[in-house]
């Protein structure tokens, strides 16, 4: 179960990298156009990526 929470979190970490690269011409989407993304945003996606790597690196250490 904590594998696939891991997987999960790093997948939603991934997506969200993915939906936050600019477009051809450099612009971002209209979510990451405010403020408030810019500080809130890469917060979220490093926690997501730091909850899975630490899910996975525990369970495969504690089977």
């Amino acid at each position: 179960m904590n594998v696939w929470t891991g997987i999960i979190s790093l997948g939603l970490a991934l997506v969200l990298i993915l939906a936050g690269l600019p477009n051809r011409d450099g612009v971002h989407r209209r979510f990451l156009r405010f403020h408030a993304a810019m500080v809130l945003y890469p917060p979220i996606v490093l926690v997501l990526a730091a909850f899975g790597i630490a899910t996975i690196i525990s369970s495969l250490l504690t089977k």
